[in-house]
């Protein structure tokens, strides 16, 4: 129940921040030094940390004019605090700003996109008497208000707008348990695009010397998740990448031996969505289906048959993530924090790359042509052949897939 409280209390804070768009230039006034740095830094969920005050360098180490637009601006106070910040697309001409505030009782920070001055995020942490964080808040709206539309609209009529769409908000609410001075556990509630209103619990756990090391998300349904894990010393990110790569390349081929699949293999899709979910969805096609596809469409393009309208026969399989997750978790928190989305997507490649030219390891047997390929379809449609060599497709099968109305 008090879960649904703060939940509410929160909406009511994202209503309420629509009136206070003129506060970003007060803010912005107490700024007394200033900082440029990569992707988002000073983030509330590291409140509390030594990386919330000293955000460590860039892990990405690579400088080019197509990145200028990726540096954030932070302003900070005489306390030594972040006041202010901006950042933007400028391709786009798209930007946000926002703000922080501290108290006793709450620390806040509210970011606007100054076109529709929507409020497009809100996180916010409570505190007890004793100083300790007890309850977090987060609000995020879908496209971070970019649209058109709100721009001949009142507040009134956004607010209505945006709540009236079912896939307009991320939210997230976490109530937490302590003991001996440290959170042990919590209570949460998750609004998702997609997947609608859902509890969780989340259990922490603690190095040898007290250091927070994981965090684990736990569903009713007793499955459970890592969303957090120590950031290691010294960390060379692209031979990250490559352990994941590698560790997630295993975990395809020990899922498909699990699942009743049609064998030998013609195709295997790596589902994933851009700058959203990189733990890839299975959907493998047997050479009995293409080969059957091929001879009831001869001399016909057949790329839809092949490689898209095969979702209700193919259903999507769920990798089983426990072999990888450690790594991936810690990459995946650079690839966000940094917005170097496309890394990701170099990492499910490499994925592809090696269950493509090790053929599955020879532990599931497949057909002479097999390949592997991880996609979008919802971006890279255009460039799907470009996909195919990137995953270890070589140019003269991509010319005989042509030659018979694959592509």
């Amino acid at each position: 129940m008090y879960l649904e409280i703060l939940k509410e209390n929160l909406l009511s804070r994202w209503k309420k921040a629509f009136t206070e768009f003129e506060l970003l230039q007060q803010y912005k006034n107490n700024v007394t030094s200033e900082k440029y740095i990569p992707g988002f830094r000073y983030d509330l969920d590291d409140y509390g940390t030594p990386s919330f005050l000293h955000p460590e360098d860039k892990v990405f180490p690579v400088a080019n004019v197509r990145e200028l637009g990726d540096y954030h601006f932070y302003g900070l106070s005489a306390d030594g605090l972040p006041c202010y910040t901006s950042y933007g697309q400028p391709l786009n001409n798209v930007f946000w700003q926002g703000y922080y505030t501290y108290g006793k009782e709450w620390v806040e920070y509210i970011e606007y996109n100054t076109d529709t001055k929507i409020p497009s995020g809100i996180k916010r942490i409570q505190f007890n008497e004793q100083g300790e964080k007890i309850v977090y808040q987060s609000l995020t709206v879908n496209g971070r208000g970019i649209s058109e539309d709100y721009l001949d609209m009142t507040a009134e009529e956004k607010i209505c707008s945006i709540l009236s769409y079912e896939h307009s908000l991320f939210c997230t609410i976490e109530q937490y348990e302590r003991e001996d001075g440290r959170i042990v556990g919590g209570q949460c509630l998750a609004i998702t695009p997609g997947a609608g209103e859902y509890c969780y619990d989340h259990i922490y756990s603690y190095d040898e010397k007290g250091v927070l090391d994981e965090i684990r998300k736990v569903f009713d349904s007793g499955e459970s998740e890592l969303t957090y894990v120590q950031p290691a010393k010294n960390l060379d990110v692209y031979a990250l990448i490559n352990v994941v790569a590698e560790q997630m390349a295993v975990a395809v081929v020990d899922t498909l031996i699990t699942q009743d699949v049609e064998k030998p293999l013609s195709l295997l899709e790596l589902s994933y969505h851009y700058a959203d979910s990189y733990t890839p969805a299975l959907s493998p096609r047997s050479v009995a289906f293409t080969r059957r596809i091929s001879r009831l469409h001869p001399d016909e393009d057949i790329f839809d048959l092949i490689f898209l309208a095969t979702e209700l026969d193919h259903a999507y399989l769920e990798i089983e993530r426990n072999q990888f997750e450690r790594p991936y978790t810690q990459l995946m928190k650079i690839i966000s924090r940094e917005e170097k989305w496309e890394m990701g997507t170099l990492m499910l490649r490499k994925v592809a790359h090696i269950l493509t030219t090790e053929k599955l390891f020879g532990r599931i047997p497949v057909g002479e042509e097999f390949a592997a390929y991880a996609v979008d379809w919802g971006v890279e449609m255009e460039d799907f052949e470009d996909v195919l060599r990137a995953c270890g497709v070589s140019n003269p099968l991509i010319d005989s897939w042509k030659e018979r109305g694959w592509l």
